[in-house]
């Protein structure tokens, strides 16, 4: 069998002491706090470059001039960053066995800036004071980026903040420092910027229409007690200090060894035998728990591999054959490395529909069992309405800012907490057995934001059936289905099986899944199926999990196959003889009476 390198999180719930507690609390309010600064950064240098475009606008230039008259103001300062910013690497580069920087050739105007970096550097390894030119190098760069950022020419990125960071860090509370910083680990400001710059580049990405899915916000500033409390941890993976301490207790960077509530013993072996190597952990708080997800790079044995065989022999193996075909677009080709396991040749390709109600396939999720193609959701959120009824109305009767207050939040906390592990568990569960029992897992592209739309309509113009609009929404999204094909998505690579997203406008409800014939009429409503063309009936479920399976060996099926003819629209073969119509393209068949 192949093997391959996959990035596996192994997830473990801590039984911290209440000291614990309190530094990883203290731990989650550092990332929170640096998340909010560099927040502060780009939210600054934003409106800046806004109020300069303002202007322009005001002035009567275009959307495109205001910006290229921005882009002039800043060149200049720009230019000096780049000339600066290359005379700091060039000292960081001085270090014998270091290779030197690239050529580099000064913006035009800056050649007597970069003549004189050039001398003080040749006059600094001559004197020995390399290191005292760099720090002087590191705070000169910092000074014109951060002239750059108030100014609204550039906006900072994850490593400009951490930059600007070291610069005010032992500044008091009150001008924006913070002086505490020595108190946990430097990591925990690391991945603040870093959550922050994801988070602005969603929005600009979801605001210039190059990010599917629902539009993303202007970020927003985290506040204590209605954030998640969450931090990284990050270490050399040559020099480990995130380590398993036997198979009960996780080690890590500042905080020490900390006990787990299960046990560490599949990750722990795996690092044991060299084929593990832990590379981050991240904790988060979860209700009343504390998470430790530790990230390893997992030498992982994968039943089907794609290989990318270039023109010089040299074979890269890839997880999916989409990145092997990307590979092989100029030059080379794809070979398919083992195959699928017996018991997914077994199963072959499923078709998976997904429902509020249930999760119906096509084929036996249990071999041999045949009551088992219709998975029924657990609802966790049904089975905990009347506790989280009472425990929200507890809460509502509380002031704010009490105690009691706090206790209750507490309370709805956990409820929460238990109803998403109960429907996380249940959806593990199910995506492992699909990737697992079948070759092919063939999937809808669902809409879900669409489907879960309110149903209240206008104040001109009302909704009808908004109680049964908003039961099914909540039927809907206390099922999960996003976070099931979010899993199915890896565990079919891990694995070694293949999902298959249908494209959308699929008409898998009102088709017959015997002959193929479209019945309009037919309602999703209704639980059974009848074709007027064939008269064949089928149950709802059956029927729209066949069409799935036929329309994933549709997609899957290349349109020109040289093994023989490809099927039509209506699964039928094309005619052999066919012939095309003068200037039209289209194939015509004759008609054999």
């Amino acid at each position: 069998m192949p093997e391959t390198q996959v990035l596996r999180a192994y997830r473990f719930a801590l039984d911290p002491t209440d000291a614990d507690r309190a530094e990883l609390a203290r731990y989650a309010g550092a990332c929170r706090w640096a998340y909010n600064y560099a927040l502060a950064k780009k939210t600054e240098s934003h409106r800046a470059w806004a109020a300069r475009r303002a202007v322009y606008l005001d002035a009567g230039l275009s959307e495109a001039e205001a910006k290229s008259r921005i882009k002039a103001d800043g060149a200049g300062l720009t230019e000096r960053i780049k000339v600066w910013d290359h005379h700091r690497k060039s000292l960081m580069t001085t270090t014998p066995g270091k290779p030197p920087v690239a050529m580099f050739r000064p913006p035009a105007g800056q050649e007597v800036l970069a003549r004189r970096l050039a001398a003080a550097r040749a006059e600094a390894v001559a004197t020995g004071r390399e290191s005292q030119l760099l720090a002087e190098a590191r705070t000169s760069v910092n000074s014109l980026k951060a002239e750059a950022f108030s100014a609204g020419f550039r906006t900072p990125s994850a490593m400009d903040t951490s930059a600007l960071w070291r610069m005010d860090r032992d500044r008091s509370k009150e001008e924006g420092g913070s002086p505490w910083w020595g108190e946990v680990n430097v990591y925990c400001f690391t991945s603040g910027f870093d959550r922050a710059q994801v988070a602005w580049k969603n929005w600009l990405e979801s605001f210039s229409g190059r990010r599917a899915g629902r539009c993303a916000g202007y970020p927003r500033f985290k506040k204590k007690g209605r954030a998640a409390e969450s931090f990284a941890l990050f270490h050399d993976v040559n020099r480990p200090i995130i380590r398993l301490d036997g198979y009960r207790r996780l080690v890590m960077p500042g905080l020490g060894s900390i006990r787990i509530h299960n046990t560490g013993k599949p990750l722990a072996r795996l690092v044991d035998r060299g084929q593990a190597v832990i590379q981050s952990v991240t904790v988060t708080r979860g209700g009343h728990r504390w998470y430790a997800s530790v990230l390893a790079k997992v030498q992982q044995d994968v039943p089907l591999l794609w290989e990318h065989i270039d023109e010089d022999g040299t074979r890269t193996p890839y997880p999916t054959r989409a990145q092997a075909d990307k590979a092989a677009e100029r030059v080379g080709r794809v070979k398919q490395i083992g195959r699928p396991t017996a018991r997914q040749r077994t199963g072959g390709p499923v078709g998976v529909d997904l429902g509020s109600r249930y999760i119906a396939l096509s084929s036996p999720l249990r071999p041999g069992d045949p009551t088992s193609t219709l998975v029924e959701h657990p609802r966790p959120l049904t089975g905990h309405t009347a506790k989280l009824t009472k425990t929200q109305r507890a809460l509502a009767r509380t002031a704010k800012g009490s105690r009691r207050r706090a206790k209750h939040t507490a309370r709805l906390a956990r409820v929460n907490h238990q109803i998403a592990v109960r429907r996380a568990s249940f959806l593990h569960g199910v995506s492992k057995k699909l990737a697992t029992g079948f070759t092919h897992v063939a999937i809808e592209d669902l809409d879900l934001t669409a489907l879960t739309a309110s149903a209240w309509g206008a104040p001109g113009k009302p909704g009808k059936n908004v109680e049964a609009k908003a039961r099914f929404n909540r039927h809907l999204l206390d099922a999960g289905l996003g976070e099931l094909r979010r899993q199915l998505a890896y565990k079919t690579v891990w694995y070694g099986s293949q999902l298959v997203v249908l494209d959308k406008a699929q008409p898998t409800a009102d088709t017959c899944g015997k002959c193929g014939e479209r019945n309009p009429s037919s309602a999703p409503s209704h639980t059974g199926s009848y074709c007027p063309s064939c008269g064949g009936v089928l149950h709802r479920h059956e029927n729209s999990t066949a069409n799935i399976v036929h329309a994933a060996r549709r997609q899957l099926t290349p349109v020109a196959s040289d093994t023989g003819e490809t099927l039509n629209a209506r699964r039928a073969s094309v005619s052999p003889g066919a012939r095309t119509g003068s200037g039209q393209g289209a194939l015509k068949r004759e008609d054999t009476g």
